[in-house]
């Protein structure tokens, strides 16, 4: 922690912690929280997560109110519900992560009038991608802070071979060898299975799952190679999703320490995910263990970098687009090793460090902010 900081009472809550990006990021950013000096309380109302090796105690309640919710300095709802909990509450300031709008999910349609009278409290906005600010700056007159993302480069970093320094010069000898292997690997990557990685549940409808696995279903047909497809999920594989391809490894409910070798025993990570995506945490992560990506061109994936080049990106629709993209990868292998590369340094941006400082001058300027009327841009309040 900044030794000019004050050491805060910080509270977040859960609705629970069962195996959800959000809730990782929650638990994510109260122990980085923690460890910069702070006191930080989690509150649940299950007792914790088994699959995340969490380093502070959870709390575990029947409900969210008055007398469960300690006295704070800051509040953190993490999912709407805990929001309206923490605004309720009057125990201290409430602060509204939000990693995604909620009234998007056509799964909680049902719920949007609900979800909108949440997003409506005039309390300050965590945001974990640009494009948040400005969507709740222009739907809800919000006070935004964006904080963007942490990568735990502990157990999401690229496989040995691609941080080795290459020598600027090589003997003749080292040439004809080098030569050689190249065209012994060109050989090999035509009777090698191509292996393809999608992570994320089939039952969530803005992960879009479907139209990847029938996108990778065409490319099957269509190259001479095979896929080997690798499938990540929450849940058991479903008849529903083995009905348009049957993957040849599915994992569910795995631990988030076992992931980083998931994504370096892959060749290609694809999400076509539709624009309620609020971030996109797997992309970064296999971007972060030097894999090449194909992405949808939505809003939270275009925000990584300003340079859209760290990625082939699609229209989330176009299953013959991603076929195609699946091919030129595994064929081009210069353009596989550039994408690894770029996405690898666009990664290297995204650090606990930097999180965790803009999460102290949030909550600083909160404590303060009446000082900062009329400074916010639709931009939200930029943190340095």
């Amino acid at each position: 922690m900044n030794p000019m900081r004050n050491k805060l009472k910080i509270t977040y809550l859960f609705e629970s912690t069962t195996l959800w990006g959000g809730n990782k990021v929650g638990l994510e950013q109260a122990e980085a929280l923690s460890e910069a000096g702070h006191n930080v309380t989690i509150l649940s109302k299950d007792a914790g997560p088994t699959w995340y090796d969490l380093r502070l105690p959870v709390t575990q309640v029947s409900d969210f109110d008055y007398v469960t919710i300690p006295e704070s300095d800051i509040i953190v709802g993490t999912y709407w519900p805990t929001v309206k909990a923490a605004y309720e509450s009057g125990k201290g300031i409430p602060v509204h992560l939000c990693q995604g709008y909620e009234g998007d999910y056509k799964e909680l349609l049902h719920l949007k009038s609900v979800i909108d009278e949440v997003y409506s409290y005039k309390i300050p906005k965590l945001t974990v991608s640009p494009h948040l600010d400005k969507f709740l700056i222009e739907r809800f007159q919000a006070e935004t802070y964006f904080i963007g993302q942490m990568l735990n480069k502990d157990i999401f970093y690229p496989a040995r071979n691609m941080n080795e320094n290459k020598p600027e010069s090589l003997s003749v000898w080292k040439k004809v060898i080098n030569t050689f292997n190249a065209l012994f690997n060109k050989k090999q990557q035509h009777s090698a299975p191509f292996k393809v990685l999608v992570v994320g549940p089939f039952e969530v409808i803005f992960k879009n799952i479907p139209t990847a696995l029938r996108g990778i279903s065409i490319a099957k047909e269509k190259m001479k190679t095979p896929i080997k497809l690798t499938r990540v999920s929450q849940f058991p594989l479903s008849a529903e999703e083995e009905a348009i391809i049957k993957p040849d490894a599915y994992h569910f409910h795995l631990s988030h320490q076992s992931m980083g070798e998931i994504y370096r025993n892959a060749d290609l990570f694809i999400s076509t995910s539709e624009e309620a995506e609020g971030f996109g945490l797997p992309a970064l992560e296999a971007m972060g263990c030097g894999i090449p990506t194909i992405l949808s061109n939505i809003s939270s994936y275009t925000s990584f970098d300003d340079l859209l080049d760290y990625a082939l990106f699609i229209d989330p629709s176009d299953t013959e687009a991603l076929a195609e993209a699946i091919s030129k990868l595994f064929h081009e292998h210069a353009l596989r090793d550039r994408l690894a590369r770029r996405g690898l340094s666009v990664a290297e941006n995204f650090t606990k460090e930097k999180v965790v400082n803009k999460l102290e001058n949030a909550f600083e300027k909160i404590l303060h902010r009446p000082t900062l009327k009329g400074r916010q841009s639709n931009k939200g309040i930029e943190l340095r």
